[in-house]
């Protein structure tokens, strides 16, 4: 499947979910990426601010600041991405894409662990809108490679370039993605009980 045709179909199905449907996946996803060892053992994290057509990724912020780990996140540059060190007290400002980042801050250039967004997946593999801002900054940053999705995301047969970063480990709020497509639970994934 191509990128193109797999970002339409994993769209398509995110604008199907409810409101209550996306939170409830975000706090599935967060509650088991606060349980992850790769998050735990992390120093230095690099976070990408969700949108409302991905999973919420601010309480994780807010509890690596809490856990006192150096907190990034990106601000583009160009066709360049930087990743923006912050603090509960960070200003921030909405780009061209309707994302925050940081008004002010200093440039992190070593990372123990970037938890990035995507379109769609399949495996380890992962789609981005396009612009290729992850993959340019990934290939000069080495760390552990996070990604975050809503199960609705994936797509099979999904064919990658050369320069598409592979993830380490994906999240969603149904299962835990690991190397050489070995899947398990997520374990705080339940059915929404109101």
């Amino acid at each position: 499947m191509l990128k193109q045709e797999a970002r339409k179909i994993a769209r398509s199905r995110i604008a199907k979910m409810s409101d209550a449907e996306r939170e409830w996946a975000s706090d599935s996803i967060i509650d088991a990426v606060s349980s992850l060892d790769m998050f735990k053992q992390a120093k230095k994290i690099f976070i990408y601010l969700g949108t409302s057509t991905e999973p919420d990724t601010h309480e994780i912020v807010g509890l690596a600041l809490a856990m006192e780990k150096t907190v990034a996140v990106p601000r583009v540059r160009g066709d360049e991405m930087d990743a923006i060190s912050i603090t509960p007290f960070t200003d921030f400002r909405t780009n061209k894409w309707g994302i925050l980042e940081p008004v002010k801050g200093y440039r992190l250039d070593e990372i123990d662990l970037a938890i990035i967004p995507l379109v769609a997946f399949d495996g380890l593999k992962r789609v981005g809108h396009g612009k290729g801002y992850y993959d340019k900054f990934l290939s000069t940053h080495p760390c552990k490679k996070l990604g975050l999705a809503f199960d609705c995301q994936s797509v099979e047969g999904l064919q990658c370039d050369s320069f598409d970063v592979p993830l380490d480990i994906l999240v969603t709020e149904k299962r835990i993605v690991t190397g050489s497509r070995k899947t398990t639970e997520n374990k705080f994934g339940r059915e929404i009980c109101e």
